[in-house]
């Protein structure tokens, strides 16, 4: 089986390299029925491990999960990253593969870095793939206007609000996923209901602020216009910043219900109003301009969004 090695929070496009890669690998393997390949990565995230401190993700197990399907990834194997993953050598790391999986072939970008203390590295990786017989390839980093492909990047455009250039360096939207459930009822009386979702709490935070989005829903794709913040028009700071999104032009009961809210731009910075009228006045204005953005995503990306749709179904 040809192994894709790294931590993956979440595949972007640098990755997509790592993953062709292997599957020209399988391909060329597939007369000798060894033609399977998968990506191995660690739960939680190593670096919580290794520098012991909270590192917040891009995307949860669960999105994880949707995310190999819509690029089509056959086989995905979890190690819990503990201490003793971390404290293995790098040569006992890869014992500990074999163990697992019959292994036929190694791909990893340039940078990677494995076993402990980071004491292995491509060099490493290339020499103990001759001696045990498996193929081995290695992939250039990708870069985009200048800018290398990376997932501690793409983090810090999502917590600055730069969603549209996360979405570039994905080749997706940014998104979280989750069961509607009740809130305090403020947005339907201003004549904006809003499905609340609790935001998970190991994710990157959006920047706060107001975000056109489209939102999946019942199986199909509807314009949303999302908030990330604290409500300050009406003195709610003292519950947590939350991601209330109103969901344009749907009808009915959204409780219960799974939804997945993917960002396609950043519109403005949170605001405190001085009246409610003024807030739904501005809302008005942020609806008809999320709802536009959200319907040109979709025309430029209707593949795009068609895999992802069933990837979400399943």
């Amino acid at each position: 089986m040809i192994l894709i090695l790294g931590a993956f929070d979440g595949f972007h496009l640098g990755h997509r390299r790592l993953l062709e890669t292997a599957g020209a690998m399988a391909e060329r393997l597939s007369a000798k029925n060894e033609g399977d390949w998968g990506v191995v990565t660690f739960s939680p995230h190593p670096g919580n491990v290794v520098k012991g401190r909270e590192i917040p993700v891009l995307f949860t197990e669960p999105e994880r999960d949707v995310l190999a399907r819509f690029l089509h990834i056959p086989r995905t194997l979890k190690i819990p990253f503990t201490p003793e993953i971390a404290g293995m050598s790098p040569a006992d790391f890869l014992d500990y593969l074999e163990e697992l999986l019959p292994v036929t072939g190694i791909v990893v970008g340039k940078d990677f870095r494995f076993g402990r203390n980071r004491e292995g590295d491509t060099s490493f990786l290339r020499k103990r793939s001759e001696a045990k017989g498996w193929l081995f390839e290695e992939a250039e980093p990708l870069s985009i206007d200048g800018e290398k492909v990376g997932s501690s990047s793409i983090r810090s455009h999502v917590a600055h609000g730069s969603v549209a250039l996360a979405k570039r360096l994905l080749g997706y939207p940014f998104f979280f996923e989750g069961t509607v459930v009740p809130g305090d009822g403020r947005g339907t009386r201003l004549g904006f209901p809003t499905a609340n979702v609790h935001y998970p709490t190991e994710k990157v935070m959006p920047r706060r602020g107001v975000y056109c989005v489209s939102v999946f829903v019942d199986t199909v794709w509807m314009p949303g216009a999302l908030n990330v913040g604290v409500n300050p028009t009406f003195r709610q700071e003292e519950r947590g910043v939350r991601a209330e999104t109103h969901i344009i032009g749907y009808n009915g009961s959204l409780y219960g219900k799974n939804i997945a809210v993917f960002f396609e731009e950043f519109l403005r910075d949170e605001e405190k109003f001085d009246s409610p009228e003024q807030l739904v006045s501005r809302m008005k204005e942020d609806v008809l301009l999320s709802g536009r953005l959200s319907g040109e995503a979709a025309r430029a990306g209707n593949d795009l969004y068609e895999r992802l749709g069933k990837a979400l179904r399943g």
